[in-house]
């Protein structure tokens, strides 16, 4: 990644982690989209793996802070989102290629629901709330709600690739 990218790959963490503070504007019963999830995927399939997992790490330990959440828990879950979508990471091929196809969809899919397990799992621990009721509401929705903003971002992609 030359130091180019880097500086837009951070004006864009910084951009999505301000409209994901501001999420609740969109929120459908109190279930929000993670937009950060997405710039994850987005980071991991056009830069690998490594990076992915630091830009992870970084925008979720951002957003702990900036949200007043327990710092780690967003950075782990979001770490851990970098290191799945990095398998899916192919060398060479187009940025339009790798987010403007249905594969892209999927992966958000997996990743937000495996950010929404470990995150809801730390989340619920501390209290004692149901895990499954928690998850339901906001895990599963929340991973819905993520990928249906996913397919906004693959459909951008989609059109760049056919002009």
């Amino acid at each position: 990644m030359t130091s180019t990218r880097g500086i837009w790959y951070a004006i864009a963490a910084l951009i999505l982690l301000l409209l994901q503070l501001n999420a609740g504007y969109v929120s459908v019963e109190n279930v929000v989209p993670d937009l950060l999830v997405i710039y994850v995927v987005v980071v991991a399939l056009l830069e690998g793996q490594f990076a992915a997992i630091i830009a992870g790490f970084f925008i979720g330990l951002a957003y702990d802070f900036v949200s007043s959440d327990v710092p780690g828990w967003n950075a782990l879950a979001k770490l851990v989102v970098g290191f799945i979508a990095g398998f899916f990471h192919e060398e060479g091929l187009a940025p339009a290629g790798s987010i403007g196809g249905f594969r892209f969809l999927g992966i958000v899919a997996l990743t937000a629901f495996v950010h929404n397990v470990i995150y809801y799992f730390f989340y619920v621990q501390p209290a004692d709330l149901s895990f499954t009721s928690i998850f339901l509401r906001g895990g599963l929705a929340g991973t819905l709600y993520t990928t249906v903003i996913g397919a906004v971002v693959m459909l951008v992609a989609a059109r760049k690739k056919t002009w």
